[in-house]
């Protein structure tokens, strides 16, 4: 297998087991190898070990919510530079402002709808193929 033709490996952080799930299938069925775990603290450890090419992070969770975990993501440089899409339930525009302010690279609404949850991962995972910078972002 080249590198061309290696899977993009995805990490799936989220508390309730119905949404790791529910992304793990749609993202799997896409062609992506996927690990989910439960929470950040769990997730966090295989990072640290595993770096993903990208992390589909809940933003509410249990012990570290997602803000937090991409906070302290960005300080370390094993996985400083792994982009990540941040879900939530919440629709107001202050969650969405400190998501992107975090680093975010793409912030989700639940219910996910399948579509937009593979648009989301498809561009993430090209803007950082094409060096990192994900547009509007230095």
């Amino acid at each position: 297998m080249t590198d061309s033709d290696r899977k993009a490996l995805i990490f799936v952080f989220d508390d309730h087991e119905a949404i790791r799930t529910l992304v793990r299938i749609h993202l799997q069925q896409a062609g992506y190898e996927v690990r989910v775990f439960e929470d950040a603290v769990e997730g966090g450890q295989a990072m640290l070990e595993s770096p993903p090419d990208l992390l589909v992070c809940d933003i509410n969770m249990p012990y570290m919510d997602g803000l937090a975990f991409l906070a302290a993501m960005k300080t370390d440089p094993r996985v400083a530079r792994v982009p990540t899409i941040l879900l939530t339930s919440r629709t107001d525009e202050d969650s969405e402002m400190a998501a992107a302010e975090a680093g975010a690279a793409r912030f989700l609404t639940k219910p996910l709808r399948r579509d937009d949850l593979l648009r989301a991962v498809q561009q993430v995972l090209s803007w950082s193929q094409l060096g990192g910078v994900l547009p509007g972002r230095s």
